[in-house]
């Protein structure tokens, strides 16, 4: 009896248009900080997998930072998703500290949203990053993308690096920071969205509101090249358009760099629900913004990887072929 009950069941699932591996899933999407960008993008993707994948389960917790949620999901490969950023996933892939191994089975399913890192001052006496030489710089926590990345970023634009003083923090320390002087220069992350404006992180208001216009700083192709080098990390560079922030801001275009935030995965992971969500990501992407702002920055052209072949996950690579799109 139960063997002629699953048979039906087996049944009613092909009859209605769904795979049997994508009805009975579950998943975990380690999340990043609540409340965070990574952290909104996962919860409005579990939204319209419910509608558009409603076999597929997905649950978005909340996890301190990338390492951390390749750390769990390293331990339950099968079930829990990364949502996360590519430098510390090729960082972890290549087993480069804070990783004490290579895991060389994580793969990219999806990026979800692109994020611009620049250098802004209040200070008129700063143009360049030569004009950091002595000076107090505010990054991000040292762990992240924010903090040792771009400090290495940075510190290959300047020709006396040892002399810069990086002081590593959370947002709202940053921006108390720099209007009272504390630091003479400091990071500034912006989301793009499919067309301007693009949208700096909440703290740039309060700091424009105080002091009017930052000065921004460029991070040269030179500089980012070196630092790849160096880093063995595969930096990408991205010029900040004039006016692409609001009327005026930047002035000029603002040479940069980037990062893509994304969803990663082992192999392990079901190659059945890697190509749902990749398929449900790129052909229902704008819903997402009606569960959460922070998803304005995700179309489809974005969502599709520009990484080898080999490190996109099996199942998500076969929906992006078979669409054309690789």
């Amino acid at each position: 009896m139960f063997k002629s009950t699953r048979a039906l069941a087996a049944a009613c699932i092909l009859f209605l248009g769904f795979s049997a591996p994508a009805m009975a899933a579950e998943v975990e999407i380690q999340a990043g900080i609540f409340g965070g960008t990574l952290y909104q993008m996962s919860y409005a993707l579990t939204e319209i997998l419910k509608a558009h994948a409603p076999g597929l389960t997905a649950t978005a917790v909340e996890t301190n930072g990338t390492g951390m949620g390749i750390t769990k999901a390293s331990q339950e490969p099968a079930r829990r998703i990364v949502a996360g950023t590519l430098v510390p996933v090729l960082e972890a892939r290549a087993g480069q500290p804070p990783y004490q191994k290579a895991y060389t089975g994580l793969k990219l399913i999806a990026n979800m949203s692109e994020n611009i890192q620049t250098l802004i001052t209040f200070d008129p006496a700063i143009q360049t990053v030569e004009d950091l030489k002595g000076k107090r710089v505010g990054l991000g926590p040292k762990p992240t993308v924010l903090g040792h990345n771009h400090a290495s970023i940075v510190s290959a634009g300047c020709s006396d690096p040892g002399s810069i003083k990086f002081e590593f923090m959370n947002w709202g320390s940053m921006r108390d920071a720099i209007l009272d002087g504390s630091i003479d220069a400091m990071i500034l992350g912006i989301s793009t969205r499919q067309n301007p404006p693009y949208v700096p992180v909440a703290a740039y208001g309060e700091m424009q509101a105080s002091r009017g216009h930052a000065h921004f700083i460029d991070l040269s192709p030179e500089a980012v090249a070196k630092a790849a080098a160096a880093d063995k990390i595969s930096y990408e560079t991205r010029t900040l358009p004039a006016g692409s922030i609001a009327e005026g801001v930047p002035p000029r275009d603002v040479p940069a760099w980037r990062d893509l935030l994304g969803l990663f995965a082992f192999d392990e992971l079901d190659d059945d629900v890697a190509y749902t969500i990749a398929k449900v990501l790129h052909e229902h992407c704008e819903d997402m913004a009606t569960y959460s702002a922070a998803a304005k920055g995700v179309w489809p052209d974005l969502i599709v990887p520009t990484v080898p072949d080999e490190l996109i996950h099996p199942g998500a690579l076969r929906y992006y072929k078979e669409k054309g799109l690789r």
